[in-house]
C-alpha cells in the first residue's frame, strides 16, 4: 500500500524525521519496502501490510499501531453523524452473508460538477489514484483514510428493493471496467434489484448502475459482509479490488456509518451534494465475542518479562481494547486478573489470551527484550525395542520395502481362504460379539491372509513389484477355552509380531543391474542383513517333516513344502517364512504374482543386545594397504579374506575384496586391509603385512596361490 507522510501526519504526530518514522514502522510489524524521503506529500512508503489485518489497509489504522507504540493520541477526520431510521430506498435481506448493511440517499443540489476539496484529493495523489468524479473520488478516500470500503449507486437506474442474496445459475452481471458482462457463479454473494446485478457485493460495483455526470441522485452504500465469500467471489471471478482486499480481510461492522458519514462530509463540502433524509440500515447474524481473561503472571511468563498492571492495562486501551481488572482469586494474592474486551475492527484476528499477550509485547517493543532460550529436560534414552524397530525400519525401507498398515479383524471366509480346518492350530479365533460388520468378526491369529490381501490388491492395480511390511499384533485364544473365564483374565494372549510380503523382484530393472526373484532366498537375504544390523543371530533351516513341534506359529503347511523353512534365535523358533502355497494363492484370487511370506516374533528382535555401545571414534585417521594374490580355478577369494581375518593382528578392523580379474580359469584378486589408526611406523605396517602373506602362501601356496 502507497501512502504519504504527512497524510499519515493528521491522524496522529509523528517524529519529525523522516528516517525516524520508517524506523517505528519496523518495528511494529509495518514493513516498509520502499521510501521515498524526498517526494510529495512529506514523503511516499511503500508499506508491506500483514495478511490478517484488515484494519492496517487505511490511514487510521497504521496511526493506531504507531499511536499505541509511541503512546500519542489519535486525530479523525470529520464524519458526519448519520441518522438511522426508514431507509430511503427498500432493502431486502435474504442470505446470511450480510453482516451490516446500510443504504444513504445523497441528491444534487448544485448544476455544477465541483472537485473534492484539494486536501481530499492530496489522498487519492499519494497513493497514485486519479480522480474520477465527486462520488467515486468520496469512497476511494474514505476507504483509504478509515478503511471502511462504500459505493455510490445511480439511484434512478434501480427497479425495486435493493436485495442482498447469493446469484442463481446462469445468472450474469457487467462489472465494472469490463468490455462485457460475465457468467456469475452460482452462490456468489450480490447486490441486485428485480432486473439485474447491482454490484459483486465486497468486491466490485456494475456498469448498469454506476454514477455518471447526469447522476441527481445517489444511493450510498457501507456494508460489512462475511470475508470468505467475499473472497471466493473475488477468485472466481479473478478480480481484486481495494475493497476486496479490505473486506475479506475482516471489516469492522461497527464502522459502516462512520465510513458512509466520512463521505456524506466530503461530498456535501463541495456544495453540489446534501443528504437526504434517514439512513437505512439493516443487520444480519453477528456472533457476540466474550472477552478474554487473562492474568499478569501468565503474561509475565508469555513474555518472559515483569509487568506493571496499570501500565499493561493503560498499553491496550491504547489499542483500543477495554480493560477491567479483576479480582484476585482466594489463595493468590497479589494475582492480577484482567478482562478485556476485543475492539471490533480486530474481532477477526484476536481471540486468545496469546493474542493478547502479543499486543502487549508490540507496545514495548520486541527490540527490548533479552533473548532468552526456553529451557528444556534431558529426554529418556530410547528403548531397545524403539531403538530395534528404527533400526529395522531403515533397513527395510533401504531394501525397498514400503511400510502398510491392516486392520486387527478379518471375517470367517479368511479361514476357508487359507484352507484352515477345525483340526488346524490356526482353526479358534478371538470371535467379536454383535459384529456390525461380518468383516470384523474374528480377531486375526496370523499375518498370512493379509498379507495375501495386499499382494492382491497390487496386482489388481498393475504392480508387478511388491515389497510390503508391517509391525502388528495377532491374538489367540487362551490355552483352556473350555474353562469358566475370569472376570479379571484377558480373553486372550497378544504376540507382537514383524511381517514382509514379496512378489516379483527385489528391486526396479536397469539396463546396468538385472533384478532377481522376490523368492525365499531373498527373504533370507532380507533376514541376513536384519541380524546384522542388530547384532544377534537370525538363522533359517528346512522344516523337518513329522516333527509336531517345528512349526511354533502353525503355519508351515500354509506355505510350499519345498521353498520354506524356520526362523531360528538363540537356540528358539521364533518365525516362518517362504513361498505361499499355490492353492492358497489362487483361493486369494493371485493369478500372477508369486507371493512370499515372512513372519517373525518381533520380542526376538527387542533384546538389549540391540542397545547400540557407544565406541569412542579413534583419534587419528585409518591405515589401508593392498595385497594382491593370482588365485588358481578351485581356491575362493572368500578363504584367503577368512586367511587373513584369522591372523590378522587386533589392529585389523576390516579386509575387503575390492579388484578380481579373471582370464583363463585363474583369477587375480586385490584385498584391503584396513589397520586402526594408532601410531606406528611403516616399517611395523609392512612387517605385519609379510606375516599375513606367510600365513596365505603357507595354506593355500601349495594349490597354486601366489602374490601378485
Amino acid at each position: 500500500m502507497k501512502i504519504g507522510l504527512s497524510i499519515l501526519r493528521r491522524f496522529v504526530d509523528l517524529p519529525e524525521s523522516f528516517t525516524e518514522v520508517r524506523r517505528w514502522m519496523d518495528q511494529i510489524g509495518l514493513e516498509v519496502k520502499r521510501a521515498a524521503p524526498g517526494a510529495a506529500h512529506g514523503g511516499g512508503l511503500t508499506i508491506e501490510l500483514l495478511a490478517n489485518r484488515g484494519d492496517h489497509h487505511c490511514y487510521e489504522g497504521m496511526a493506531r499501531e504507531l499511536g499505541g507504540r509511541l503512546a500519542r493520541p489519535l486525530c479523525w477526520p470529520p464524519c458526519a453523524e448519520l441518522v438511522v431510521g426508514p431507509a430511503p430506498h427498500p432493502i431486502s435481506l435474504e442470505t446470511d452473508k450480510v453482516l451490516r448493511y446500510s443504504l444513504t440517499e445523497l441528491r444534487r443540489t448544485g448544476g455544477a460538477t465541483v472537485e473534492l476539496d484539494p486536501s481530499a484529493l492530496e489522498v487519492l495523489a499519494a497513493s497514485e489514484l486519479s480522480p474520477v468524479s465527486p462520488p467515486v473520488d468520496a469512497t476511494n478516500v474514505a476507504n483509504l483514510e478509515l478503511g471502511q470500503p462504500t459505493h455510490a449507486f445511480d439511484a434512478d437506474t434501480i427497479r425495486g428493493p435493493v436485495t442482498l442474496r447469493e446469484s442463481r445459475a446462469g445468472e450474469r452481471a457487467w462489472p465494472l471496467f469490463r468490455p462485457e458482462p460475465v457468467e456469475v457463479p452460482t452462490g456468489t454473494l450480490v447486490i441486485a434489484d428485480d432486473e439485474k446485478i447491482l454490484a459483486i457485493a465486497g468486491v466490485i460495483g456494475c456498469e448498469e448502475s454506476k454514477t455518471t455526470a447526469g447522476t441527481t441522485r445517489i444511493l450510498l452504500e457501507s456494508a460489512t459482509f462475511d470475508p470468505v465469500a467475499v473472497r471466493k467471489a473475488a477468485r472466481a471471478l479473478g478480480l481484486s479490488t481495494d475493497s476486496s482486499a479490505r473486506f475479506e480481510r475482516g471489516a469492522d461492522p461497527e464502522r459502516i456509518l462512520s465510513g458512509a458519514g466520512r463521505v456524506v462530509t466530503l461530498l456535501e463540502a463541495t456544495g453540489a451534494w446534501s443528504r437526504w433524509g434517514t439512513t437505512g440500515l439493516v443487520a444480519g447474524h453477528l456472533e457476540v465475542r466474550p472477552p478474554i481473561r487473562f492474568d499478569l503472571v501468565d503474561a509475565e511468563r508469555a513474555l518472559g518479562c515483569a509487568l506493571d498492571a496499570a501500565d499493561a492495562a493503560a498499553r491496550l486501551e491504547r489499542y483500543g481494547f477495554r480493560v477491567r481488572t479483576l479480582p484476585a482469586p482466594h489463595g493468590a494474592e497479589g494475582r492480577a486478573g484482567f478482562e478485556v474486551t476485543v475492539p471490533s475492527w480486530r474481532r477477526w484476528d484476536v481471540e486468545f489470551p496469546a493474542d493478547v499477550y502479543e499486543e502487549l509485547a508490540k507496545s514495548i517493543g520486541y527490540e527490548n527484550f533479552v533473548p532468552v532460550l526456553p529451557s528444556i529436560d534431558m529426554g529418556s534414552l530410547p528403548s531397545p525395542e524403539e531403538v530395534a524397530r528404527r533400526t529395522v525400519d531403515e533397513v527395510l525401507t533401504g531394501l525397498g520395502f514400503y511400510e502398510i498398515f491392516t486392520d486387527g479383524f478379518y471375517g470367517r471366509p479368511a479361514r476357508e481362504a487359507l484352507g484352515l480346518t477345525p483340526t488346524h492350530p490356526l482353526w479358534d479365533h478371538v470371535e467379536t460379539t454383535n459384529a456390525l460388520e461380518r468383516a470384523y468378526s474374528l480377531l486375526k491369529n496370523n499375518t498370512l491372509h493379509q498379507a495375501l490381501e495386499a499382494v492382491g490388491t497390487c496386482e489388481r492395480r498393475k504392480l508387478g513389484r511388491v515389497l510390503v511390511y508391517e509391525w502388528t499384533r495377532t491374538f489367540h485364544p487362551l490355552a483352556h477355552p473350555a474353562s469358566p473365564p475370569r472376570r479379571d483374565a484377558p480373553p486372550c494372549t497378544e504376540r507382537k509380531v514383524l511381517w514382509l510380503a514379496t512378489a516379483g523382484t527385489d528391486r526396479p530393472g536397469a539396463w546396468h543391474d538385472t533384478s532377481r526373484p522376490a523368492d525365499p532366498a531373498f527373504l533370507r537375504g532380507v533376514l541376513r542383513e536384519l541380524g546384522v544390523a542388530l547384532g544377534i543371530d537370525l538363522e533359517t533351516t528346512a522344516p523337518r517333516a513329522g516333527s509336531p513341534g517345528e512349526d511354533a506359529h502353525g503355519a508351515h503347511d500354509l506355505l510350499h513344502p519345498g521353498r520354506s523353512g524356520v526362523i531360528w534365535s538363540a537356540g528358539r523358533r521364533v518365525g516362518v517364512y517362504g513361498e505361499v502355497h499355490p492353492t492358497i494363492v489362487r483361493n486369494h484370487r493371485i493369478k500372477q504374482l508369486v507371493p512370499c511370506w515372512l513372519e517373525l516374533d518381533a520380542e526376538a528382535l527387542f533384546s538389549e543386545g540391540v542397545r547400540p555401545r557407544f565406541v569412542e571414534p579413534p583419534t587419528n585417521q585409518p591405515v589401508t594397504r593392498s595385497l594382491a594374490f593370482a588365485l588358481p580355478s578351485g581356491v575362493e577369494g572368500g578363504s584367503i579374506a577368512a586367511v587373513l581375518h584369522a591372523n590378522g593382528p587386533d589392529a585389523l578392523h576390516a579386509v575387503r575384496m575390492v579388484d578380481r580379474f579373471a582370464l583363463d580359469g585363474a583369477a587375480a584378486v586385490t584385498f584391503e586391509l584396513e589397520f586402526d589408526g594408532e601410531p606406528r611406523s611403516a616399517d611395523e605396517t609392512n612387517e605385519l603385512l609379510r606375516g599375513l602373506v606367510e600365513e596365505v602362501l603357507r595354506e593355500f601356496g601349495p594349490q597354486g596361490v601366489t602374490q601378485r
